[in-house]
């Protein structure tokens, strides 16, 4: 079943000027194989440059399931285990002890599930400063620059409760760099983009041009009311958990490779036994697998993940056991969930489309 790509463009372009929206990119998958990218709008309000397949937005949030991936590789190479206690790959900071650390360890997968014991600090994690030196992760953890403005510490015992939290992706991000004895932004390269071919996909803290981009495939960030953000483009201190910058199409071939490895598809780079790992719900949240989050609609198991942040919103929701979903990245920030913007309409339009279980 294919799309009336004109008539769907026609109607979501309409959407997308009630909602505030400039430009969208969107990809859809059927059979673990591409089947459909439709490319609305501009890059940047006021300019010509239309959205092409090409155009490259910030995946916010999202960076986090592409986190996770790296870390499953390097369980996979032997270099990491879940289950070990995160100290046990840390060098130049570790994870204080504490009350609640004698209870239970901080594990790679806790962090990985947002079980760990770490809760942000209200107002942590902000944008970075135009002209502001980057953060390192080391430095984040210790409290010492204004993006979080507390040493880290373990707040609970880590596996009795969910937090969605920054600072367990930042130690994930220091671990991989450790671990790697590389720059995360490299050894992601290496682990997952490289291996699978990705041209237009980069963790990038936005000081230097990206490597593999041109200037004029970055779309501009906007805000719920269609104007260009401060800046043009906004950027985090942690890349591991809002660094990402890619492609709807690219965002859709890292889920397929998550799906062909769910099924036990011999091809992918990833293990069957890491993918279900992924896929299934960790700990005291069963909603909360690694580095994603699981749901269900009309009796079908449904994998997403979101990122929202300055200037951009975007979603990917697939269904493993259908080897299909859809990723859907835009240029706005529309000041409401994904579910309630123009995000969730294209997504249950299509899903209507595909007969797909409606979220």
């Amino acid at each position: 079943m294919e799309i009336d790509n004109c008539h769907l463009k026609e109607k979501l372009q309409e959407r997308m000027s009630l909602f505030g929206v400039p430009g969208a990119g969107i990809t859809i998958f059927q059979e673990n194989q591409l089947a459909s990218t439709i490319s609305l709008g501009v890059e940047e309000a006021g300019k010509p440059r239309k959205v092409t397949s090409e155009s490259l937005f910030h995946a916010c949030s999202m960076s986090k399931m592409v986190t996770a991936i790296g870390i499953l590789k390097l369980v996979q190479e032997g270099k990491i285990d879940l289950q070990e206690e995160a100290n046990a790959y840390l060098k130049s900071w570790r994870v204080p002890e504490n009350q609640y650390t004698n209870a239970n360890k901080v594990t790679i997968s806790s962090l990985l599930a947002h079980q760990s014991g770490f809760i942000d600090v209200e107002g942590s994690y902000d944008i970075c400063g135009q002209h502001s030196p980057f953060p390192t992760p080391k430095e984040l953890l210790l409290g010492t620059t204004k993006y979080n403005s507390e040493a880290a510490e373990v707040k609970y015992e880590p596996g009795s409760e969910f937090h969605y939290s920054d600072t367990g992706y930042t130690v994930l991000e220091l671990i991989i760099e450790e671990v790697r004895g590389e720059s995360f932004s490299s050894a992601m390269d290496n682990l997952v983009f490289a291996p699978l071919g990705l041209k237009s996909t980069f963790f990038w803290n936005g000081l230097t041009k990206p490597d593999g981009s041109e200037e004029a495939s970055l779309t501009a960030g906007h805000d719920k009311h269609g104007n260009v953000v401060i800046g043009t483009r906004a950027h985090y201190p942690n890349l591991s958990g809002a660094g990402l910058w890619t492609t709807s199409s690219e965002m859709a071939l890292i889920a397929i490779e998550v799906f062909k490895a769910w099924s036990g598809g011999v091809t992918s780079f990833l293990t069957q036994h890491s993918a279900q790992k992924m896929l299934t719900g960790y700990g005291c949240a069963p909603f909360a697998g690694l580095g994603v989050f699981l749901s269900e609609a009309s009796g079908e198991s449904c994998m997403l993940s979101k990122g929202w942040g300055i200037g951009y919103q975007c979603m990917l929701a697939a269904y493993p056991r259908l080897k299909s979903g859809i990723v859907v990245m835009t240029n706005a920030e529309p000041g409401k969930p994904q579910e309630e913007a123009l995000i969730g309409e294209i997504i249950r339009t299509v899903s209507q489309t595909y007969q797909w279980p409606i979220l």
